[in-house]
């Protein structure tokens, strides 16, 4: 019963949040390309269950952790988890799409979530645009990772298990 009553005020308090929310602007993410990644930049009034107060990250902030990512993840990922039939995230990063959200956490650093896919030729979608991508399971093909932007660090690698 005390199951039940948990689920049920949850779900009163995630509709109560999305259904006071006044900012309805939003339509797509900033879709940012380079020839080293794609990417995908959401506002900061893009619904999300995200901790603290978000923010819009800047082009050049997205710059600074694509930088860390390309220098940094081989480190952060030496332990290969969920990486053995699925491929090593920072051997083929440049296959990965990735979506950015900025939040503060409750220290006060600006933080980049980096969500980050496989991406698909014959799947890809503009839903990647408009949605974060959430997947339960698919090992390394679904992974996300943080860029403290005041500290200039990656940090809390979670990369998806297998079901």
């Amino acid at each position: 019963m005390t199951r039940i009553i948990t689920i049920l005020t949850f779900l009163l308090l995630t509709t109560c949040e999305v259904f006071g929310q006044t900012d309805t602007t939003f339509k797509k993410a900033d879709h940012y390309k380079t020839k080293r990644f794609d990417v995908a930049i959401f506002p900061s009034n893009y619904l999300d269950l995200i901790p603290g107060q978000r923010f819009t990250p800047t082009r050049q902030e997205i710059n600074q952790a694509e930088i860390s990512l390309a220098t940094d993840l081989k480190t952060l990922n030496n332990q290969l988890v969920n990486q053995f039939s699925t491929p090593i995230i920072h051997k083929k990063l440049h296959k990965y799409k990735r979506q950015y959200f900025g939040y503060i956490d409750k220290n006060g650093d600006r933080i980049l979530l980096i969500n980050c896919f496989w991406a698909k030729d014959k799947y890809d979608t503009d839903r990647w645009l408009t949605s974060r991508i959430l997947v339960l399971d698919g090992g390394s093909y679904y992974w996300n990772v943080k860029f403290n932007l005041d500290k200039k660090q990656l940090l809390d690698l979670d990369i998806n298990g297998y079901a």
